[in-house]
């Protein structure tokens, strides 16, 4: 009843809790493992392990289980109840034990050495705490003789220090803790106050804090530039300036005056945790000069299972290790501050209502909004953009609550857009006080096509578009248009390809790609055209289930999908896919955000993961790094203005700076723990024998311990669980291999030799850890010696060689017979099977025969051979054969040759050639034995009759052969004459069309300035009979006759003018005409000459809307025939008009003349249409034309390749591009050069 009414009291006096912020306790006790659940003492070595000491035994803890050192066991500590523990920069673990001194750890053997009064002149009691300097001398606190100066190696104490009444020792002999800081200083509190031993043995007391603080010092710990801050019994928290002496109560920790703060604890942040006696954990924040209290509830995450804290220790990975009584031990991660967690948790008088976060946006009023699944949320900030709390978005007329958020964005307006999954879409006014709401409604096409909406995007004419779950996408226009719709339609290729439209971007072209969840990516092009890209098109995508997507850098698209996350590029159609097998945490990538580094946050149900775009590295977190959850949800990304990132989930939301995330190190080498050999001598597999190897790097192993499980681990308390280890066995094995989940590696029936072990852990980035080797060798057995090997080997040898040359001379002898007939049998199959021939061996008096070689058809058996001749020879050729056997056979004849027609196995007949001998004759001469060959002479008969058949048609057919061919020659002959005289005519009348072309526009062209000479004469004549008549009259004045003398002259000017023109046109034509129509060479200015044709082309090019121009040089005199270069320069200029514009737009016609020691180039071109490549290859062909039927004869360019390649001797080259026009490239000889400027 007295601990609750302090209690109440206490919390009625105390500042709230800490909402904001909230650090993550994660509990172990004894049933995970722990010995039991109330914590003496707790330490960290230089090897990661975490060392809890407790009352029933020492606990050793790797981050994913513990070991138990009990006493009484030959490895243990020599007693189980352990008090203090120490670990310093002599990497010793020491332990100080109730009533048994001390115990020093042996890392190399895993056992423990005593300190106490069994060895050493120490005692078993009375040592309360403990401090090993830099040297690795102990200091030695104790609870009423003072402190002792200890040497280990040394085993004796240099240096006893008591209270002495001349203030040259201890100001008291009764100590309550040691203290030791970065420069071995020895902090000393006991009843008396504090004092301080410098590294010389000085001892220094502080009268002026122990006269105000006395005995309520109860804790130190070292501070920032050579402070100290010291925590008290009921009169708060100071810090003390060392240099000046000076002593700060800590204002802010005023509420800890009434309790006694038993640990201190700086974190690498400069935050002091505080131990609070009965009451648990306080934390002070120098930086805000504030102080925060964690509830203690056992079921409660946010805060310590047990208000009664022990002992404290932060790890190398910064994490907060406390110890407590009757809770065991606890842990919290104090770099998950960093990712910024916000929860319905933090905040007690606003709090976030739900924590399943959808959208997250700041306005242009700097309003930060919170979209969940059950409402609209508006943050409240303080000047430094630091949450402190929440409250509900009220509209009038909408239960908030009943919406599901799924979008909140601003447009240019600043108005204000929500959609919702369900509820439709809201646009909001900028000052949020009136909206305008959007609801599907049936056969309204112009109105929203669903209420179930995905995603809003702003293109890049700030227009904005909405993906929806079930009706495609659309884009709104205004209130009173609505909006355009965008569907799948089975029966339209040329639309969406699913109706889930998850997202979408437009691209740097201005084409939009919409991801869809079922059927892939479709992109909408400038023009309206649809193109699809999913697993079955020619352009593949690694997955149709798609989510985000992203425009990376240059032509990337960054695609988030349920299988990983894939980049796509929009002009190769190239894709990369990342998934879990190369290094992100989850495939099913809900959320993704690209930030302002190009850096892609991709939030799965597995964690967080964070894709750089540039290099591809990949940096990975999970809930034990202070995500809100493992599990992120679509859309709920946001970057700030100041590029804090917000990410949302099913437990709230994170906000962070990426600059301010912890960064991962490798991590540290393996450790082998244990080598467990089953012995192949004992009968039952459970005995087994259990081999340290911690320190070791190279074992033996008896051929009887082939079969061993090495065990290992890696002190890694914050992420040990997340750690893959791989293991390879040199000599065994090629690769990496991964192993099982317990940190075993098993090997059975390792045959003798020399193996290396290679161990390695990689963490969730990928990161790997140096590799940990150790050398094994397994050893032969006995009877697999070398030595008895030998044995073996030599006892062979002899019976072998023995028995060997026994059986030797007899298989010789054997072999050199069987050698000689096998040699002949082979000789003889090798000639039958290289000519393909039947050998046959009848034995006449043994009725037997034997054939080799078989292609023929023969009686099943064979007696006769009168009775085979009749069954297998063509009844036509027996009477031939029968004459050759029976002079073989009855009057002596040795050798005969047969040709005839024998059977064969399809009843069809073949020749054969059959020769045969006689072999043996009995003693009336008659043959009792014949052999010999039959040949295929198929071929060779048929060759023989095509060959006579052959020669008859062929004296046939060349006689009527020869007459057709001398009447062709004759109408060829004919047939080329006639070609060529209507060849000639073609192009005399293409030249003369052209030159009749010349005609008429000269004609017209010269119309002008006759016309205009007749109608200034008759003028002048006009005026003549007039003013003679006035003359007559004697009417003139002095006036009328000036007038009268300027209107005559004006008049023959211009009749003068317009003449000469005239006379210059038809100069001109006359000319250009002539040598046209002539084909003399002679010597001409080519500049002066391109002159006159432009001029007598201008006529025609002037009624075009196309502008020509020409260049050339001075002084290029050349000899040839000009009417050539008239034909090329008008055929080219004409075939450009006639063909390059057909879209009748205003072109540019350009030649341009160049000389040099290699000859003339002309260089004509316009910027037409251009030509495809099938019309480039035909262009210079006769009678080819693209306007067949409209007036082309298709001679016009033949008739300038053959002017150019013939008459000029020169040649012609063709270079067009569709859209870029054409250009011809004319190279004439340097003979043609008669003078060159």
């Amino acid at each position: 009843m007295r601990i609750f009414i302090l209690s109440v009291i206490w919390l009625i006096g105390c500042p709230l809790f800490a909402m904001e912020n909230q650090p993550i306790f994660d509990a172990y006790k004894a049933e995970q493992g722990l010995s039991m659940n109330t914590v003496n003492d707790i330490v960290t070595d230089d090897q990661g392990f975490l060392w809890i000491a407790t009352q029933a035994g020492l606990n050793r803890y790797d981050g994913k289980h513990f070991k138990l050192y009990q006493a009484g066991d030959h490895k243990g500590p020599t007693e189980k109840h352990i008090q203090k523990l120490f670990f310093g920069r002599k990497k010793q673990l020491w332990l100080l034990t109730k009533s048994d001194g001390l115990n020093l750890y042996q890392a190399n053997t895993d056992t423990f050495i005593p300190f106490n009064e069994s060895n050493s002149p120490l005692s078993n009691t009375g040592i309360i705490d403990l401090y090993q300097d830099s040297r690795g001398i102990l200091w030695l606190a104790t609870h009423d003789n003072g402190l002792i100066q200890y040497s280990p190696t040394e085993n004796r104490i240099l240096h006893h220090f008591l209270s002495s009444p001349n203030n040259k020792g201890l100001i008291s002999n009764r100590l309550n803790l040691i203290f030791g800081d970065q420069f071995d200083r020895i902090w000393l509190v006991s009843d008396k106050g504090l004092s301080l031993i410098e590294p010389d043995n000085e001892i220094i007391n502080f009268p002026q804090i122990n006269s105000e603080l006395g005995d309520s010092i109860s804790s130190l710990e070292i501070g920032k530039s050579n402070t100290l801050w010291i925590g008290t019994k009921e009169r708060g928290l100071y810090l003390f300036d060392i240099q000046t002496g000076a002593l700060k109560p800590i204002t802010a920790a005023s509420q800890l005056e009434n309790d006694t703060v038993t640990h201190l604890k700086k974190d690498k942040f400069g935050k002091l945790w505080i131990a609070v006696h009965g009451k648990g954990l306080a934390r002070y924040s120098p930086q805000s000069n504030k102080l925060l209290y964690f509830d203690s509830a056992a079921e409660d995450k946010h805060s310590l299972n047990s208000v009664h804290v022990t002992s404290f220790a932060i790890d190398s990975e910064h994490q907060l290790w406390v110890g407590t009584r009757g809770g065991g031990l606890n842990k919290t991660y104090l770099e998950a501050e960093s990712f910024g967690h916000i929860s319905t948790g933090n905040f007690k008088d606003h709090p976030l209502e739900n924590s399943n976060i959808r959208s997250i946006f700041r306005d242009h009023q700097q309003q930060l909004w919170i979209g969940t699944a059950a409402g609209l949320f508006q943050a409240h900030e303080d000047i430094n953009r630091e949450i402190t709390g929440f409250s509900l978005f009220e509209v009038a007329g909408i239960q908030i609550t009943d919406l599901f958020i799924s979008f909140i964005r601003e447009d240019e307006q600043k108005r204000f857009w929500v959609g919702t999954r369900g509820k439709g879409l809201f646009i909001f006014s900028p000052d949020k006080q009136s909206y305008t709401r959007y609801q599907y409604q049936v056969g309204n096409h112009n109105g929203l096509p669903s209420n179930y909406l995905y995603s809003l995007y702003f293109d890049d004419e700030s227009r904005a578009w909405i993906s929806t779950k079930d009706s495609g996408v659309a884009r709104y226009i205004d209130e009173e248009q609505g909006f355009i719709q965008y569907k799948h339609d089975r029966n339209d290729p040329n639309s969406l390809s699913s109706n889930e439209i998850t997202n979408l971007v437009q691209d740097s072209e201005g084409n939009f790609w919409f991801t869809s969840y079922d059927k892939g990516l479709s992109r909408l092009d400038k023009q309206g055209k649809f193109t699809h890209f999913n697993t079955q098109t020619e352009s593949s995508i690694p997955n149709k289930h798609l989510m985000s997507i992203h425009q990376g850098g240059g032509d990337n698209l960054w695609i988030s999908t349920n299988n990983g996350i894939f980049s796509f590029n929009t002009k190769s159609y190239e894709t990369k896919l990342f998934s879990t097998d190369n290094g992100l945490i989850g495939n099913v990538a809900y959320l993704t955000l690209m930030d302002n580094k190009k850096n892609l946050w991709i939030g799965t149900a597995s964690g967080l993961s964070m894709l750089n775009t540039h290099n591809l590295s990949i940096r990975n977190f999970t809930y034990i790094d202070g995500l809100q959850d493992n599990e992120f949800n679509f859309g709920a990304g946001f970057i700030d203005t100041d590029n804090r990132i917000y990410l949302g989930g099913i437990n709230g939301f994170n906000h962070f700076f990426t600059s301010q995330l912890p960064k991962l190190s490798p991590p540290r080498q393996p450790l082998l723990e244990t080598l467990t050999i089953l012995n192949g001598s004992q009968s039952s597999i459970s005995e087994t024998q259990k081999v340290k190897i911690t320190q070791e790097d190279k074992i033996k192993l008896s051929y009887q311990h082939d079969i061993f499980t090495l065990s290992f681990l890696t002190p890694a308390l914050h992420r040990a669980k997340r750690l893959v280890y791989e293991y390879k066995m040199l000599g065994l094995h090629d690769s990496w291999l991964v192993a099982n989940t317990d940190q075993t590696a098993q090997f059975t029936g390792l045959s003798s030799g020399n193996y290396a072990f290679l161990l390695r852990a990689k963490d969730i980035d990928g990161k790997y850890s140096p590799i940990r080797r150790l050398d094994i060798q397994v050893l032969a057995a006995p009877w697999l010696s070398w030595w008895a090997i030998t044995l073996y080997v030599v006892a062979f040898i002899t019976l072998f060689s023995l028995l060997y040359y026994s059986k030797l001379k007899k298989y010789n002898e054997q072999n050199l017979l069987l050698k000689e007939i096998e040699q002949s049998e082979q000789r003889l199959q090798l000639s039958l099977w290289g000519s393909g021939d039947e050998f046959w061996d009848w034995n006449i008096v043994d009725k037997q025969i034997v054939r080799t070689n078989v292609f023929l058809q023969y009686p099943e058996k064979e007696f006769r051979l009168h009775d085979t001749m009749q069954q297998c020879v063509h009844p036509d050729d027996l009477p031939n054969i029968m004459t050759e056997t029976d002079a073989c056979m009855k009057k002596g004849k040795d050798k005969f040759e047969l040709t005839y027609r024998s059977k064969l196995t399809d009843g069809g007949w073949l020749w054969v050639l059959n020769r045969g001998q006689v072999i043996l004759r009995d003693q009336l001469a008659r043959p009792s034995r014949l052999a010999g060959t039959i040949k295929n002479i198929q071929s060779q008969k048929e060759t023989e009759t095509a060959l006579r058949t052959l020669n008859q048609d062929l004296e046939k057919r060349v006689f009527s052969r020869t007459s057709e061919l001398q009447k062709s020659n004759d109408e060829l002959t004919e047939t080329l004459e006639e070609l060529k005289f209507t060849q000639g005519e073609l192009i005399d009348k293409e030249k003369m069309a052209t030159l009749g072309g010349l005609v008429a526009s000269i004609t017209h062209e010269i119309n002008t300035p006759i016309g205009i000479s007749v109608t200034a004469a008759s003028h002048l004549h006009n005026s003549v009979e007039i003013f003679n008549q006035h003359y007559n009259e004697g009417e003139i004045s002095q006036e009328e006759f000036e007038d009268y003398q300027i209107e005559v002259s004006d008049c023959s000017k211009l009749i003068l003018t317009n003449l000469e023109r005239a006379s210059k046109l038809i100069q001109s034509f006359k000319k250009v005409s002539v040598d046209q129509s002539h084909e003399d060479v002679r010597e001409f200015d080519l500049k002066s000459y391109l002159d006159e044709i432009f001029l007598s082309l201008n006529p025609m090019l002037s009624r075009t809307a196309h502008q020509y121009s020409y260049q050339c040089k001075d002084s290029i005199v050349i000899k040839s025939n000009p009417g050539a270069f008239y034909q090329i320069i008008s055929n080219l200029i004409n075939n450009s008009i006639v063909h390059a514009f057909p879209d009748g737009r205003s072109g540019e016609l350009n030649l341009t003349v160049t000389c040099s020691n290699s000859g003339i180039e002309i260089i004509y071109q316009d910027n037409g249409c251009g030509m495809p490549e099938h019309v480039q290859e035909k262009i210079f062909s006769p009678f080819f034309t693209t306007k067949r039927g409209k007036g082309g004869s298709g001679l016009g360019m033949n008739i300038v390749y053959n002017l150019v390649t013939q008459v000029l001797e020169g040649e012609v080259e063709l270079t067009s591009t569709i859209d870029n026009g054409s250009l011809f490239k004319i190279s004439l000889p340097s003979s043609l050069l008669i003078n060159s400027a």
